[in-house]
């Protein structure tokens, strides 16, 4: 239950200074690997290659969420990288000798990290288990998808396993938690983007003490919390330790010692290693020079989000709410929040203006074919795939994603060149065309994707804005079977009445989380897509 704001008050009343113990930590075998994709990433915006710049989101991406999530040093890194980019000779046929010979070193150094602890993951679990030596309070700030990285570090019967009232994934979770004595956070304050958090960790702090764990090079943004915060190069005074600016908060003004305790190999000391750069500063102003539109995204169940424009009006649904206001236009993270459900429809009496397949035909013809060469040989499919050219970080997940039967959409690649790269290494790629269709079966099959998702015109999962009040009173005339469904399930169906001479069905989906922080292309808003594909916007 969220505390009185009384509380707060009287809490910063009574603990005027709070503590920022900020761990920053090199290590030389990871800076190698930093040093390498940062460059890859730079490089392959240099191009004008639409390709090459799809790599580089991907690439910045899965460098970022190293920087800022306690991921464990083993072959899974050696392995997204390889599904991202191929083998180093593919590299070099694709990009050339310097992004080959950057590539190699990032693969020697990964490997070489196989061998040790992540030393992040190290100090956490040190800081973590001090404190629960002294019965503090304990919170932790991060995103719902790196809660799995921090529950690893506790393995019963050694360690207590992290409670779930541990975790704090969103503003909401914070403003609802009562006061605690420790907040842990990995990588540095950052209000968008990857590792962010709310500016009220600072301005209306319910603790005493942030620890910090960040790599080096890794600074806080400037203005985080309205400066409440000297960057590190600015805080640490001989000894790493310094009083920084104090930031009025509610009736009481509130001041953040802070200290940095660095650890690890000193990039002074060590030969052939400088200090490291700040990815994370130079990746947002990458993306920031692309053309893309700021976005919110909305985290729905099964792994799965929605980019909307700021400020879009989103047909929802507030099962909380009695009236008929229940469902409503809203804007995502102001009046559309966390609980709500989330409302797409699919319209299927629209004339789609081309060639249309029958609902699935074409999808059981290549997802039979791409089961029996899975379970055939999955490694050998993997390593054909990437020979061709489709190289999507997490190949194999993509992959085993793509086999799953169609539910509201038909799984598969999300670009039509790699659908066609799939199709050509299951042998469904020609341009015969269909008996019946007098089409190519790689374009059925695409458009019957393509209707599945709701990228064909005014089909789909679009908001439709000629019919919009009809929906909306369709919407209000099936309240009671709306109730019903939403209390027992976080993603459902409802069918349109055919009275309504509409052919179609509405899906509502409970909105997990509502994060801002992401850029990116046109054609990725307003569409259904994995959090895995949605990663790649983040600022």
């Amino acid at each position: 239950m969220p505390i009185a704001a009384s509380q707060v008050f009287d809490f910063l009343e009574r603990h005027g200074i709070g503590s920022v113990d900020r761990h920053e930590i090199a290590l030389a075998a990871f800076g190698a690997v930093r040093r390498s994709l940062r460059q890859i990433v730079v490089k392959l915006r240099e191009p004008e290659d639409q390709e090459a710049l799809e790599t580089s989101d991907q690439l910045r991406s899965l460098l970022s969420e190293w920087l800022t999530v306690p991921v464990a040093f083993d072959s899974t890194m050696v392995d997204a990288m390889r599904d991202l980019l191929g083998g180093v000779e593919a590299v070099h046929t694709r990009w050339g000798n310097d992004i080959a010979t950057l590539y190699d070193t990032a693969i020697h150094a990964a490997e070489g990290l196989k061998s040790i602890e992540n030393p992040v993951r190290e100090k956490l679990r040190a800081v973590i288990r001090e404190l629960r030596s002294q019965s503090h309070a304990i919170k932790i700030f991060c995103h719902r998808r790196a809660r799995p990285h921090f529950e690893s570090l506790f393995i019963p019967p050694v360690d207590l396993p992290l409670s779930e009232d541990m975790f704090l994934h969103s503003v909401k979770d914070y403003r609802e938690t009562g006061l605690f004595d420790v907040l842990i956070k990995v990588g540095p304050l950052r209000s968008r983007g990857w590792g962010s958090a709310p500016d009220a960790l600072l301005t209306a702090p319910r603790f005493r003490t942030l620890v910090q764990i960040v790599w080096s090079g890794c600074s806080d943004e400037p203005d985080f919390g309205y400066d409440p915060v000297t960057p590190p190069e600015n805080a640490a005074a001989g000894n790493g330790a310094g009083m920084v600016a104090a930031a009025t908060t509610g009736h009481s003004p509130m001041k953040w010692n802070m200290r940095v305790i660095r650890s690890g190999e000193d990039p002074g000391a060590t030969s052939g290693y400088v200090a490291e750069a700040d990815e994370l500063r130079i990746f947002r102003e990458l993306n920031q020079s692309r053309e893309k539109r700021s976005a919110v995204l909305v985290q729905i169940v099964g792994e799965h989000g929605i980019l909307y424009p700021p400020h879009s009006q989103v047909f929802s649904f507030d099962a909380e709410v009695a009236s008929g206001e229940a469902i409503d236009r809203r804007i995502p993270g102001q009046t559309l929040v966390e609980g709500m459900f989330v409302i797409m429809q699919q319209l299927g009496d629209v004339d789609l203006g081309g060639v249309r397949a029958e609902q699935g035909h074409y999808s059981q013809i290549w997802k039979e074919r791409l089961a029996h060469e899975y379970q055939a040989d999955a490694a050998g499919l993997i390593s054909r795939l990437r020979a061709a050219g489709l190289r999507l970080m997490h190949l194999g997940a993509a992959v085993q994603h793509w086999r799953r039967p169609p539910s509201t959409v038909i799984h598969a690649p999300q670009q039509l060149k790699h659908f066609r790269i799939l199709l050509d290494v299951l042998g469904l790629g020609g341009d015969e065309a269909d008996r019946l269709k007098m089409a190519p079966f790689w374009h059925l099959a695409w458009n019957e994707v393509r209707r599945s998702r709701g990228e064909a015109i005014h089909a789909g999962f679009q908001e439709h804005e000629i019919i919009e009040e009809q929906l909306l009173a369709i919407l209000s005339s099936i309240m009671p079977q709306i109730r019903e469904k939403a209390v027992v399930s976080e993603g459902f169906i409802q069918e349109i009445p055919a009275s309504y001479g509409i052919e179609g069905r509405f899906f509502f989906f409970k909105v997990l989380g509502i994060e801002e922080g992401f850029s990116a292309p046109e054609t990725e808003l307003k569409a259904l897509r994995a959090i895995s594909v949605i990663e790649q916007w983040r600022d």
